[in-house]
């Protein structure tokens, strides 16, 4: 791969990345050793077309943590704060998309590890139901079928949060 290939592949799917490595293992510098560990073994791994790197690298960075909770046998951490998005220039309105954002994300980060991470790939890393079940390891059926079951109990913590 060229430097300046893998260097678009970062630029393009570093903070999906990111986001997804931190809801596995819930540790900011963690999350970056896997995002980083994934990116070198893109490095030395992959040639030739673009096609299905994202879901190859979010498969990678998925492996990689497994491995470590073998490795550790525990979870630790806390949610990062959600980086400010700024698209308007009306400062209430602002206020308003950061508070739901942060109670969305909250609500997300407090989903069993299964639901977590299949609500991650899909919304956050915004793969198909086919690259979710490639990167878990599970058919496209099986994965439609934990995001439906995730989204219910998402949806049962926001109830009257937001």
């Amino acid at each position: 791969m060229e430097p300046r290939s893998l260097e678009e592949l970062y630029q393009r799917y570093a903070g999906e990345l990111y986001l997804y490595a931190f809801s596995l293992c819930q540790d900011r510098s963690q999350a970056q050793d896997l995002m980083s560990e994934a990116f070198c073994r893109a490095l030395l791994s992959l040639e030739g077309e673009e096609d299905g790197w994202k879901g190859w690298l979010f498969k990678v960075c998925r492996n990689l943590w497994l491995d470590q909770c073998r490795r550790q046998r525990h979870l630790t951490g806390e949610p990062p704060d959600p980086e400010r998005l700024t698209g308007e220039d009306d400062l209430l309105e602002d206020l308003i998309r950061e508070e739901t954002r942060r109670t969305v994300y909250g609500a997300v980060q407090q989903l069993a590890p299964l639901d977590r991470e299949i609500i991650t790939l899909y919304y956050y890393g915004e793969l198909s139901l086919k690259e979710v079940g490639a990167a878990m390891g599970i058919s496209p059926g099986a994965a439609r079928t934990m995001l439906c079951r995730a989204r219910k109990k998402l949806k049962t913590r926001l109830e009257g949060a937001l």
